[in-house]
This record gives structure tokens, sequence and C-alpha cells, in this order.
């Protein structure tokens, strides 16, 4: 990932630079309009973040509204298509794969299969772009290189992009990301992004019953109160992770003082992360159980779609929580929850920085420089905090007795109410 920015930064500049000739003879002799109007062709590009493919659903409805003939097709990353899919907003879905082998040979195979994108792109015949990258030169020369007759971007004097979007769009900081997508689509409307606002992933029965299989194997049941933890970020910006010292701790608190049922997850690339609190809480056995790198996508959002409280650093899995309606306790730090907080009907976020932060922002692709040698924009959040929120969220704000669990097997629980004769007024 790191690579893939600073090719953007650097190489994407020379890009910018050369294509400038074809740019300006295009301005002097105007866009040719392509395609058939009654079957007008859409572009929507967003590769990186799995959280902001969720944040751009009210675009996507801004831009059914603007092309209502329209068919939307929808560029990003491969290992995004997926969750695109199953977002159900789009009419088509492409894919790129930017992986590669190390070496010489890996990059030319990713610059064959950009090549190989281009000629696709250009096939379609594209009449608009909408590109909701917000400052990588990659996006904008792909835009470019797809001939439509108009493309859109977003404009910040301090990030060159070559001029490449005949129409930009200012990128208010002041706003959330969601409504500067929706902006960008031509859908300022003077209000902010609402959570009915926001497409959920669709989840299939199949995949809420492969979740519950694979938790009776484990001996777990879900028909109780569960907390799920998420303690990664994405690979753009791993800074945004909360101590996971600080998880362990959590944890252990909700197991051992509301016996409460706690779930981590994570994808397989972070599963090394994950052990390491797995391994602290190895003594609370099955009431704290590591999924991480075990689940499939829709199984993943089967388990935050039930969950009583997800608490997560600022990453993909806390915007698709929120947007399923869960309750939601996002941990900021580096980046503001200004741009980023969790929309949902049940969602908060708590963030204390210093007069640092944040320090990672969109226009240099998010890329983070502590200046302190520590994240004390996360460390300043306390665990005490943290698992007072959770109880406000599984409890809805009302104090209430814990339930007590016992023991039926070994690697089993179950639920077990109290009396209402136990219960104090």
């Amino acid at each position: 990932m790191q690579s893939l920015q600073r090719a953007d930064k650097r190489l994407g500049w020379l890009v910018c630079m050369l294509l400038q000739p074809l740019r300006w003879l295009r301005e002097r002799r105007g866009r040719r309009s392509v395609g058939d109007a009654d079957q007008e062709r859409v572009l929507l590009i967003k590769f990186w973040g799995i959280g902001s493919l969720v944040l751009l659903t009210p675009a996507v409805a801004a831009l059914r509204r603007r092309h209502p003939r329209a068919r939307l097709t929808f560029l990003t990353l491969r290992e995004n298509e997926s969750f695109a899919q199953g977002l159900g907003v789009f009419d088509e879905v492409l894919a790129l794969d930017v992986r590669a082998r190390s070496g010489p040979l890996g990059w030319l195979s990713v610059l064959a299969r950009i090549a190989k994108l281009v000629i696709e792109l250009r096939r379609a015949r594209f009449q608009s772009v909408y590109d909701f990258e917000f400052f990588t030169r990659f996006s904008a020369f792909v835009s470019f290189a797809t001939g439509a007759a108009t493309s859109t971007g977003f404009d910040a004097p301090t990030v060159w992009r070559g001029g490449l979007h005949p129409v930009r769009v200012p990128f208010n900081r002041y706003w959330h990301v969601a409504r500067n997508f929706r902006a960008l689509a031509g859908g300022e409307d003077g209000t902010e992004i609402e959570p009915a606002d926001l497409s959920a992933f669709r989840i299939e029965a199949g995949a809420r019953d492969s979740l519950r299989s694979k938790l009776l194997a484990r001996g777990v049941r879900i028909d109780r109160p569960y907390v799920v933890l998420n303690a990664n970020a994405g690979r753009l910006s791993l800074e945004r992770r909360w101590p996971r010292e600080n998880f362990a701790a959590l944890a252990r608190a909700l197991v051992q003082d509301d016996e409460t049922l706690v779930f981590l997850i994570g994808s397989p690339s972070e599963r090394d992360y994950v052990a390491a609190i797995g391994a602290w809480t190895a003594d609370l056995g099955s009431l704290c159980v590591n999924l991480t790198g075990e689940l499939s996508l829709g199984e993943l959002a089967a388990l935050l779609e039930r969950a009583d409280c997800v608490v997560s650093n600022d990453s993909g899995p806390m915007h698709i929580a929120a947007s399923l309606r869960a309750p939601v306790v996002g941990l900021f730090g580096p980046e503001t929850p200004v741009l980023y907080a969790p929309i949902g009907v049940r969602a908060r976020h708590l963030w204390h920085p210093p007069v640092c932060s944040p320090c990672i922002n969109v226009h240099d692709n998010k890329v983070a420089n502590c200046v302190r040698g520590k994240p004390e924009c996360l460390t300043n959040i306390s665990v005490d905090e943290v698992l007072e929120e959770t109880r406000l969220a599984l409890w809805d704000g009302v104090l209430r007795p814990a339930s007590r669990v016992i023991p039926l097997r070994a690697g089993s629980v179950q639920l077990i109410e109290r009396p209402a004769s136990e219960l104090q007024p």
C-alpha cells in the first residue's frame, strides 16, 4: 500500500505532466459526446476504502436523480468488488487488481492490467465520469483515459492533478465525507447526511446460517448479548489503531465484570496483529472468541448486524456496522470525526485530540506524520471511558443488572436471565 501511495505521488505527477499537451488539445477541440443519449453510461470511481463505499451510497442516489436513464458502472479495487456488489446500488461493478509480486515483473503485471482496464473503459464509451477519490492522480488519469465527454473530481489548491477533470468540485473539510461525495455528484441540498440516506450491505440468509454454524462449531451461541471488537484499521493508515492492549483490557472487563460475550474480528492479513489480543485474553475461554480471518464478508456483516455493540477503530467495519443500525462506538485519533464519524441511529464516537491532531488528511493520501513519537490522540482515550460508552450502548443508556452466565459443557455457554425477584428496583 505504501508503495502505491509513493507511486501515485511521484510517478502520478509525471504522468499528469505528460498528459498536458493532450489535455490542451482536447480543450481546443472540445470533447465529443459519445454513446446514445437514451442509453447513457456513467462511470463512478472509488478505489480505496470499504467504509468509503458505504459513505458513497447517498451520492449514488443523487446520481440516480441526476441521470435517471443512465446505467451506473462502478470501478473499484478487486478486494472491494464483492462488497460493492453487495450494496446493490450499482448496475455494474468493474474491479482492478493492483496486487503485485515483488520486483520489476510484478510492477509490469500491474501496468498490463491497468492498460487492459483503460482499453475496456474506452470501449464502453462512457459519457460522464465521477471520480470520488480525493486527490489521487491515478484516478484522475483513469478518468481522463476513458475519453468521456466530461469528468468530475475533487479540487484543492494544494494538490495538482493536471486539470484532468474539466469539472472540479472543492472539497469542504468541514463537511462529512459522505456529504462531500454527494456534493460531487451534484446533490448538495444544504442538509447533513442522515442514517436513512445510507444503503447497507445486503446480507443473504445463507450468510446468517453459515455464521451460526461456524459459531456452533466453536461451541458458541449468539442468542444472547455480545460485543464485537475491531482492533484493526485499513492498510492505508495503520496509525488509526487504538492500542491493542487496551482492546484486551476492554474485553477482559466486559467478560469478567459484565459477563458479556466478546468477539474479535479482522481480515486474514490482520490475523497476526489480533493474535496478541487473543493470547492476552486466552484465560477468558469461550467468552472471548477470536474470529479473525475466519469469516466471509457476508458472515462478518451478519455478526455486526446482530451485535449489541461494536467497538471499532476508524475503519470499514465501523461504517458497515453503523449502516446496519448496530450500536457503534468509534475510536478516533489522527483522523477527524468531522469527516469520518460513523453515521448511524445508534452510533457514537470518542476523540480527545492534542493540538497536532488531526495529522491525517485526504490531501496527502492519508499519510500520518506523528511528531510526538506516540499516538497521544489515541492513548488519550482510556479503557474506562470506552467501557462506559460500551455499557451505555449495551443497555441503551439504562443501567441494568448483568445476567448470569453458566457453562453448559466445555467450550459452550448459555445465558440464564435472573428472575424478577432478584432484580433491584
